[in-house]
């Protein structure tokens, strides 16, 4: 297998240069804040509890290692873009909280062997061909009786592919109202055409490469049987009032482990 594909690194320093010219700080929707919600629960239940020490890698936005360190846990954070880095670190700061901020690479972690009770990822993996490479080393850096986590969104059909179909729409629409169709077409077409590499490894592939890596009683879940739309003010609001109705069924879909979670669900749990 190869290596992570060429330009994904580039891709992502420049969606993070944006927010960090545009926002001193994110804004989340209704349904983003709630997706947030459900995931910080769920790790509640998955975790080891604290205290312990954590490195999120691919930490982004730095949201669930914010979490975390608001939860007692200490928290390197590792990524690969600085601005990412920066922008973790601004959040950090604004919420008054400790981290340690990391410029690495995950094919080679500027660590010991053994340094981290918890090791976990959020929407890194499937940016990876070679994607067992990536996981070896997360687990080389955990201690014995410690945690691989990673939430996977790999390129797939799924309840968020039946979202996107709906965002297209909105986003044609919108933009043709604006007398502008032609932006809506290209901006419905980068829904389903990231310009960064996704992988579509199946469950059994990844469970596999984490047994690989020396890692025991991996479990795997599918996650989210809601996909994220785009709505106006107060249709978003109803949406996520509806969803948070349904939230009995909801954690049922996330911790039942079936086929049908794994297939339908907007993401993946994986952990060992």
């Amino acid at each position: 297998m190869g290596g992570e594909r060429k330009g994904s690194v580039d891709v992502f320093e420049g969606i993070w240069q944006n927010y960090l010219r545009e926002a001193e700080e994110p804004a989340f929707n209704a349904q983003q804040v709630l997706f947030a919600e459900r995931k910080n629960e769920a790790l509640k239940a998955i975790l080891p509890p604290a205290p312990a020490r954590v490195m999120e890698c691919g930490s982004g936005s730095g949201e669930v290692s914010a979490w975390m360190a608001a939860n007692g846990y200490e928290v390197v954070l590792l990524d690969a873009s600085p601005s990412a880095l920066a922008f973790a670190e601004k959040r950090f700061q604004r919420e008054g909280l400790n981290g340690e901020f990391v410029l690495g690479n995950v094919y080679d972690l500027p660590f010991e062997d053994e340094s981290f009770d918890i090791v976990t990822s959020f929407g890194l993996l499937e940016h990876f061909e070679d994607v067992d490479k990536v996981i070896a080393e997360m687990a080389r850096v955990t201690r014995p009786g410690g945690m691989v986590f990673a939430d996977i969104v790999i390129e797939r059909f799924s309840v968020q592919t039946l979202g996107y179909i709906f965002n297209a729409a909105v986003r044609v629409a919108y933009f043709t109202l604006k007398g502008k169709p032609t932006e809506g077409v290209r901006e419905a077409k980068a829904l389903f055409k990231p310009d960064f590499y996704e992988n579509n490894y199946s469950p059994d592939a990844y469970t596999a490469f984490m047994e690989q890596a020396g890692l025991r009683g991996v479990q795997f879940r599918g996650n989210r049987p809601f996909p994220g739309l785009t709505l106006p003010g107060v249709a978003d609001r109803l949406y996520v009032r509806f969803m948070r109705a349904m939230m009995p069924l909801w954690r049922k879909f996330d911790s039942s482990g079936s086929q049908f979670a794994l297939k339908f669900g907007a993401g993946w749990w994986a952990w060992g």
